[in-house]
């Protein structure tokens, strides 16, 4: 059995000898060089209608972390540093700090806590490596006091026995794997497995960072189904349209079948199936793991042979930030405008003020404050009686979400 208070004290010692030599000097000393400030700065510059959202002190603990990254991660800048002259002002231990940590490079993670051996280590599983490892983190302890985390983002160092974080903690309480890598292929499209996606990480870690944005935002739930879009493609040459009438209702609309599956085509699921006869293609398409199991099924009932299991699986709140931060609207489905009755400018503009309503109260509903309803309803110019009905709906399943959290 490992011996946690040994290793506790060993991750102070660290501690004191990073705060001392990487806060103090490091930092500044490298941003310096390699004209290294100036790239950091036009990088970030390029999301600052995501930055704007968060405070200055996490902007500078977020810019320091991109370049601690840079100096320590693998084939980073610290064995180039490790012969200036400047560094041999440091001592020995702390000198020995930076040569161990050159032999030990320092990464990002996206990880699940599997245990928590003593207090404030956990192992954690790395959701693209699969590698597990000892992590302390006091952070980690606080963040878990009062929020129901389902994903870390960290910086993490080795210390000889344990890993140590560095810097912001991405805690997120509704983003999945599924969801990182969604984003990632969003960003990059030529990503296609988990080793591109590390790679990409290393790489450019900043737009991963600006995933902080969205953190706070729950998961959606209607009663106990996890409402997220599911969805799978396959080739098909054809499909019996007739046949497909005792269990879904078939629409029609240049060269594509609405296949939606009764039962389960109303909220929360939206079952449905998109038959592209000119492409030959299927899109299964659900927002309930539940309902794309039943369309699967209900498919594989008339001779077809289609997997449970989606290609596509990602939450609203995804698509949400991803669609901020890459500051473009995100569309999964291609053939849904078709059947979608035209809504009336007038209808667009009351959906418009609803939506900016939202995003004036979701700060306050996030952190536990009450919002100010008629002042921000005045402000996103909707009327009082509709905010108040719709903060109390939002409210309500808050409240559902946190009973359900604390009865698990």
């Amino acid at each position: 059995m490992k011996d946690f208070k040994t290793i506790k004290l060993i991750c102070e010692e660290n501690s004191k000898i990073s705060a001392k030599v990487i806060d103090e000097f490091l930092l500044y000393y490298a941003a310096e060089r390699n004209n290294l400030e100036h790239e950091m700065n036009q990088k970030f510059a390029a999301y600052k209608h995501i930055t704007h959202k968060f405070q200055k002190e996490w902007i500078n603990r977020l810019k320091s972390q991109y370049i601690v990254h840079k100096v320590f991660k693998k084939d980073g800048l610290i064995k180039s540093f490790l012969n200036h002259s400047a560094l041999k002002n440091l001592n020995i231990k702390e000198r020995n700090y930076l040569e161990f940590q050159a032999e030990h490079p320092w990464r990002f993670s996206f990880s699940v806590i599997k245990n928590r051996p003593a207090e404030s280590f956990f192992i954690m599983e790395d959701v693209f490596s699969d590698q597990e490892f000892l992590l302390y983190s006091p952070g980690v302890t606080k963040t878990l006091q009062d929020q129901s985390i389902i994903l870390w983002f960290n910086l993490i160092s080795y210390n000889g026995s344990c890993w140590q974080s560095f810097g912001p903690i991405g805690a997120y309480k509704s983003f999945e794997p599924d969801d990182i890598f969604f984003f990632a292929t969003e960003l990059k499209p030529e990503i296609a497995d988990e080793g591109d996606l590390l790679a990409n990480l290393e790489y450019n870690p900043i737009p991963y960072m600006m995933l902080l944005s969205g953190a706070n935002y729950p998961m959606i739930f209607n009663k106990e189904d996890q409402v997220v879009n599911v969805m799978a493609e396959y080739e098909l040459d054809e499909i019996n349209t007739k046949s497909l009438t005792k269990s879904f209702k078939t629409e029609y609309n240049k060269g594509v079948y609405r296949l939606s599956l009764k039962n389960w085509s109303e909220p929360p699921h939206f079952s449905q199936a998109f038959f592209d006869e000119n492409k030959k293609i299927i899109l299964l398409s659900s927002m309930t793991d539940r309902g794309f199991k039943a369309l699967a099924e209900g498919l594989n009932d008339y001779g077809l042979n289609f997997s449970a299991y989606p290609f596509l699986r990602v939450n609203l709140t995804m698509l949400t930030t991803a669609s901020d931060i890459l500051k473009r609207k995100i569309k999964l489905n291609e053939y849904e405008h078709l059947f979608t009755k035209e809504t009336s400018p007038a209808e667009r503009e009351n959906l418009d003020k609803l939506n900016t309503l939202l995003k004036f109260v979701m700060p306050d509903i996030n952190a536990g404050r009450e919002p100010d309803i008629e002042a921000l309803a005045v402000k996103a110019g909707v009327d009082i009686k509709t905010a108040r009905d719709l903060i109390k709906q939002i409210m309500g399943k808050f409240n559902d979400m946190d009973n359900r959290k604390k009865n698990r």
